[in-house]
């Protein structure tokens, strides 16, 4: 309840110091990466439904964000309401 608050009150400053009221209805492509791999192709047309597919992090390790494909931000992967989500830790 106390980090809304804090974050309303960090847009009604940025509001209120720039004029970006403009911006409002603009979207933005926003993507968490959460690993890597590769493969051969032959092993993709070869999984089924079920495969694992291993990656080059683990789970506790920083996910970073990218926006319109630049590095933005780096967060943490969090569970919010049974559904996974990302915490911003620190801005590119």
């Amino acid at each position: 309840m106390e980090e809304k608050k804090e974050t309303q009150q960090l847009e009604n400053q940025v509001e209120e110091e720039l004029d970006v009221s403009f911006l409002h209805d603009i979207n933005l492509k926003i993507t968490g990466e959460v690993g890597r791999t590769k493969r051969n192709f032959i092993d993709i047309l070869r999984m089924k439904e079920g495969d694992i597919i291993r990656l080059d992090k683990h789970i506790e390790d920083y996910i970073e964000i990218y926006l319109r494909g630049q590095l933005f931000a780096i967060g943490e992967l969090v569970v919010v309401n049974e559904k996974y989500a990302i915490r911003v830790v620190d801005l590119a």
